[in-house]
């Protein structure tokens, strides 16, 4: 009985937790569209970013058996931005490569100067997604996109407002 009853508040604990999370990312999505929300923009080095985010998120990609072939300077590229913005976003894709793709998928990690700019090129050969699906949009989740639940449909949402208030294209 007293298994049983640690395994519920268990779940009940997980359950609670993932709301949370849940309203905190609306919380986030909500603020990212108002006028009154200003990037902190600051000068970083992207490529350290990068390699940063992808050292995080290796375990991880490790145990999905995602395939990292990743072409970052080793040099700095500096770009001013809101680095927690930029890591938000960054991240949330690299996830929804481990999250929605089957074992075997590769991820492409580019980074590249172009002129003034830095332009990232991150793709997998995974999952297609439906044609005339916008995964961009809020709630869009992987029961109707991709192959496996847990989603709330905010994180590509996030990155996409991100972009757009760095005015990033």
């Amino acid at each position: 009985e007293i298994e049983e009853k640690k395994e519920i508040y268990g779940i009940i604990s997980q359950k609670s937790s993932r709301m949370n999370d849940m309203v905190d990312l609306l919380f986030e999505y909500s603020q990212l569209g108002t006028a009154e929300y200003k990037p902190d923009i600051t000068e970083f080095d992207t490529a350290e970013l990068m390699r940063g985010i992808i050292a995080d998120n290796y375990c991880d990609l490790e145990e999905h058996g995602i395939d990292v072939d990743v072409h970052i300077p080793d040099s700095p590229v500096v770009i001013s931005a809101d680095r927690r913005d930029i890591t938000r976003a960054l991240t949330n894709l690299i996830v929804n490569t481990y999250k929605h793709n089957p074992e075997g998928t590769s991820l492409y990690v580019r980074m590249e100067r172009d002129g003034d700019r830095c332009v990232i090129t991150l793709a997998d050969n995974g999952n297609d997604i439906p044609q005339g699906m916008d995964i961009f949009e809020p709630f869009v989740t992987e029961n109707t996109a991709r192959t496996t639940g847990g989603g709330t449909g905010l994180g590509l949402a996030v990155t996409k407002r991100i972009i757009e208030c760095h005015g990033i294209s």
